[in-house]
């Protein structure tokens, strides 16, 4: 796969990216409408955190983290045959592993739910709904689990559309779950609802598989070289995926301590920065993950040092001006879409804070997710686990820092801070190894962009502080024409002052567009 097709099937995945956030928005609206921040939703997310946790881990982290890369070398060198063997083996592999790991979670949810959620021992029938909650939703992880790793078979065959729109059935069935549930069932209503996703978002990603030369294998066979490889390489990605998914649910032991709603807080305002971040940077790096690994594979280094680069420039185009936008509106924005029902002036203060903080650190977030591809494309894996390592230390040391003075806003500065740290010693390392990684092309879009995004700031700045008093709007409308002049205005202006300075990074976006050839 070419620049061309990684900007093609970045563009399809940020499409379904797009889609799927939205009605991820719509889910939360509706959450929040329904049930509002309260010690309920707050069960809910600690009863969804290993589930969620071991999604992250074993599929969506370390299983794809190491088969991709040996999936896309069996498919360039060994051919098609032995990488749909190879496939089948660990998919039996993977049902084995899942089924017991369920298992467990569910018969000693009693034993362990109590450490994740230490500011609910005083409450005993909260302590006991997020049990409950966490034994309805492990079955989730078995499902999603077995669509992640169908997400990167399909992947590795330059197929992205059914995989990218997959999550808008998860979304779906969380939302008729509420609707329709949530009467007889209160709070649990939601857990089935993200059981049943789960499922959907697996059965629909079959059928493009089949139409793909896939059959089902009883296959299962440890001494496979592939799967032996895989292993050497699941050990550490393992590793290093624990270190930061325990970021996640160390902050939620340390916002159980705090005032009800802190939880909410910190999750309803990730989610908004999981918005720009899945729709570019989760796309990109999801994209150019297979044509890295292929090009590792065959030692085209050349190709790769330039395929990198370009990832990482693109991720500096959207995110910075992304983060700046987010600060700009996150007070009307988090008001228009949440604060209705249960939910109050009260908690978009608190999401608001957390919100601005967060913001801090997205295009280090966006940044890690590159250049984390980048090794594992390398099938070094061990390398960013102990930078993991590292950042999980120095998040943890922050949290205890900034919980005090900043509440749960310190919890989210701190994960910022801990990114930005990540990010910085990654793309070092990485030079190294590489020898080199066009630092200069990329601190002159680094530059460019910064300055852009400046000027568009102020000028959306000012205008928001005009809109209310000017046109005299009610609330909602004020909060409407906020967000949408905001939004609208600053990706004009941006858009415009990048063409004016000819940004190369733009010039790519709209030949992307246009469907002309890339030339880098």
């Amino acid at each position: 796969m070419n620049k061309d097709k990684v900007i093609k099937a970045a563009g399809i995945v940020g499409l379904g990216t797009l889609f799927s956030r939205i009605l991820g928005l719509v889910r939360l609206q509706v959450i929040a409408y329904v049930f509002g921040y309260s010690a309920a939703t707050d069960a809910f997310w600690i009863g969804f955190t290993l589930p969620n946790f071991f999604r992250l881990l074993l599929a969506e982290g370390a299983l794809s983290t190491a088969f991709i890369p040996v999936f896309s070398e069996w498919l360039s060198k060994k051919g098609e045959k032995e990488a749909k063997r190879l496939a089948n083996n660990v998919l039996n592999i993977l049902i084995l592993l899942l089924l017991a790991v369920v298992g467990i979670g569910i018969f000693f949810a009693w034993g362990y739910v109590p450490y994740l959620a230490v500011g609910f021992r005083e409450v005993p029938s909260q302590m006991h709904l997020a049990i409950k909650l966490t034994q309805v939703m492990f079955p989730f992880l078995f499902f999603i689990s077995l669509a992640a790793l169908t997400m990167a078979i399909l992947n590795c065959k330059g197929h992205f559309a059914t995989p990218a729109f997959a999550p808008l059935f998860f979304s779906a069935a969380v939302i008729l779950s509420v609707f329709l549930l949530s009467s007889r069932y209160g709070i649990y209503s939601l857990a089935i609802g993200v059981v049943i996703g789960g499922g959907m978002q697996l059965l629909i990603q079959v059928p493009p598989l089949i139409k793909r030369g896939f059959r089902y294998r009883p296959l299962l066979s440890f001494n496979d070289p592939g799967v032996r490889k895989i292993a050497r390489l699941i050990g550490p990605a393992t590793l290093g995926g624990i270190t930061l998914q325990a970021n996640i649910i160390i902050n939620r032991i340390f916002a159980s301590t705090l005032a009800p709603g802190s939880i909410s807080a910190l999750l309803y305002a990730m989610r908004l920065i999981q918005f720009p971040l899945g729709l570019f940077a989760i796309a990109l790096s999801t994209a150019i993950f297979p044509t890295l690994s292929s090009l590792a594979a065959t030692n085209k280094v050349g190709e790769l040092r330039e395929t990198l680069s370009l990832g990482v420039r693109m991720v500096l185009l959207v995110l910075i001006p992304s983060s700046i936008g987010l600060i700009l509106v996150k007070g009307p924005l988090i008001s228009l879409l949440f604060e209705h029902g249960a939910f109050i002036s009260e908690n978009t203060l608190m999401t608001s804070q957390a919100l601005f903080y967060y913001s801090l650190g997205l295009l280090a977030m966006g940044e890690v997710m590159v250049l984390t591809r980048a090794f594992y494309s390398l099938q070094d894996v061990l390398t960013p686990v102990k930078v993991s390592m590292l950042v999980l230390i120095l998040n943890v040391g922050l949290n205890f820092l900034l919980i005090s003075p900043l509440k749960h806003s310190g919890l989210a500065l701190a994960t910022s801070l801990s990114m930005i740290f990540n990010v910085i010693v990654l793309f070092f390392l990485l030079r190294r190894k590489l020898k080199r990684l066009e630092g200069k092309k990329i601190l002159s879009s680094l530059v460019k962009i910064s300055f852009i995004t400046a000027i568009m700031g102020m000028v959306v700045y000012l205008l928001l502080k005009g809109i209310p008093p000017l046109l005299g709007l009610s609330p909602l409308a004020s909060q409407i024409a906020q967000v949408g002049i905001a939004i609208t205005l600053g990706v004009v202006i941006f858009s415009f002052l990048a063409y004016l300075l000819k940004l190369e990074e733009f010039k790519v976006v709209l030949k992307a567009l246009r469907g002309k050839k890339l030339s880098l």
